[in-house]
């Protein structure tokens, strides 16, 4: 007896496939955190898109991405409520895009196939991440490599879109020509043996943890003073103006002034909640008695989190410039890769994560930021609400000590400037060229198909006859 086909016009076979190839790219990630998966998964994707026309590669690609985004993006429950079932929907959307292009090349040689699926993979990744209002760009491959430093060592001369070209260009090179090119995904931790030493950290940081603006001000009359190059506490970690924060008797002004060096916080300009408040981080040094503001160019999309912010000044410190952050601004990599071309010698992101279940959002969010510090040869000082507060070298590899997520404290890590200049940060750019070089190769493809006499819309059609 035939079984019946499934949604979307999925045979059943392939579309379990499809859900476990999808299980193990969402297991890759915390809490599981099993992150060699990530390249099974997709090599699987590609393996079972091998022979489809456009129509089924769409419909299975579909399938994998609204499984991916269950079994990855689920914490959204907690934060959007019913809201997060069409973001779960979109990510499989963009999947689902994604496979449409690949079935595209469908009759081509392996080896164009695999630059083409490395150059869609990217532009999709670009539209979902950077691209417009509803950024988000987590959950890639890259992302996932982050759990393992020396696996993300190559985005310090590719960026993090052109580590995703290699790694989907590889896994299509497998899975459309010979299995053992898969064994190519073995090279990519030796770019980690021309990183060059992380050196000699020589500055203190001394990092905030806390969840409210009481909690903050009950540490900081208590934290060290001595020895101190510069002090960082989360995003929003006063819900008023930067000028009356300063001001507040056991705050930031009094802690700079104590330890004689620049302070770095969360604030607000205007009125939270109003029309056009501005989330912004404060800078504050007690030699100039004088504070300068960087405000958040990319506010959290459906929440309430400020305009976006335009200019992105950096700050002199002695012997560097702080490049900062705002939280979900280092989440994809122009802010980061901006704020370094602008002579930005370390860089400091406070941040605030509302607690989710497990702590999960803490986690996959302080994976992604390892990517700015690798790829923009960076120390990376990240003080957060709910955690973990932490420094990542530039290597990507995050401080034994800080503050675990869900706890409340402070802690002083070492850390260090630093003025090299590589290309990685600067290959952001890689993403918008890749949504270019998408669409100049669909039309090429169309023109293909018009030249070989088919209609294209025969690309779709589902009972096309397939090889083997």
């Amino acid at each position: 007896m035939k079984l019946p086909r499934l949604p979307l016009g999925v045979s059943p076979r392939h579309g379990l496939v499809a859900i476990l190839a999808a299980l193990l790219g969402a297991a890759a990630f915390p809490p599981l955190g099993l992150w060699p998966l990530s390249l099974a998964s997709i090599a699987c994707l590609l393996r079972l898109l091998r022979d489809r026309t456009t129509r089924e590669a769409l419909d299975l690609s579909l399938v994998y991405g609204v499984l991916y985004g269950l079994g990855t993006m689920w914490w959204f429950f907690g934060l959007f409520g019913g809201l997060a079932i069409p973001m779960i929907a979109l990510m499989g959307g963009y999947f689902g895009l994604l496979g449409a292009l690949i079935g595209m090349t469908r009759g081509r040689s392996a080896l164009v196939r695999a630059a083409m699926v490395g150059i869609f993979a990217v532009a999709v990744e670009w539209v979902r991440g950077d691209c417009w209002y509803l950024r988000f760009p987590w959950y890639t491959a890259p992302h996932a490599l982050a759990a393992a430093s020396a696996w993300i060592a190559a985005a310090r001369w590719v960026g993090v879109y052109g580590l995703s070209f290699l790694v989907w260009s590889i896994a299509a090179g497998g899975a459309f020509g010979r299995p053992y090119v898969w064994l190519a995904f073995l090279l990519l931790p030796a770019a980690s043996w021309f990183l060059g030493p992380v050196g000699d950290a020589d500055r203190r940081v001394l990092l905030f943890q806390a969840d409210e603006t009481n909690q903050l001000e009950t540490m900081m009359p208590n934290a060290p003073a001595d020895d101190i190059d510069l002090a960082v506490a989360p995003e929003y970690a006063y819900q008023t103006s930067p000028a009356s924060a300063i001001k507040t008797l056991r705050g930031p002004g009094e802690l700079a002034k104590r330890s004689q060096c620049p302070v770095v916080f969360g604030a607000v300009e205007g009125a939270y909640g109003e029309a056009h408040f501005k989330n912004v981080a404060v800078f504050f040094d007690p030699k100039e008695e004088s504070f300068k503001t960087f405000q958040k160019q990319r506010p959290v999309p459906l929440m309430l989190d400020g305009d976006a912010g335009t200019e992105r000044p950096t700050f002199a410190v002695k012997d560097g410039r702080l490049g900062v952050g705002v939280c979900y601004d280092f989440d994809a990599p122009e802010v980061a890769a901006d704020l370094v071309r602008h002579g930005a010698t370390v860089l400091v992101v406070p941040t605030h994560d509302g607690w989710s279940w497990f702590g999960v959002r803490q986690q996959h969010h302080g994976l992604v930021v390892r990517l700015r510090a690798v790829e923009n040869d960076r120390w990376v000082l990240r003080a957060v609400n709910t955690g973990r507060t932490e420094v990542i070298d530039p290597h990507g590899v995050a401080s034994e000590e800080g503050v675990k997520i869900g706890e409340k404290g402070y802690v002083v890590l070492p850390f260090a400037h630093r003025d090299s200049k590589f290309p990685g940060g600067q290959a952001y750019a890689f993403g918008p060229l890749g949504a270019m070089r998408t669409v100049l190769l669909v039309i090429l493809c169309i023109a293909r198909s018009f030249r070989s006499g088919a209609r294209p819309r025969q690309t779709f059609a589902p009972n096309t006859p397939r090889r083997g």
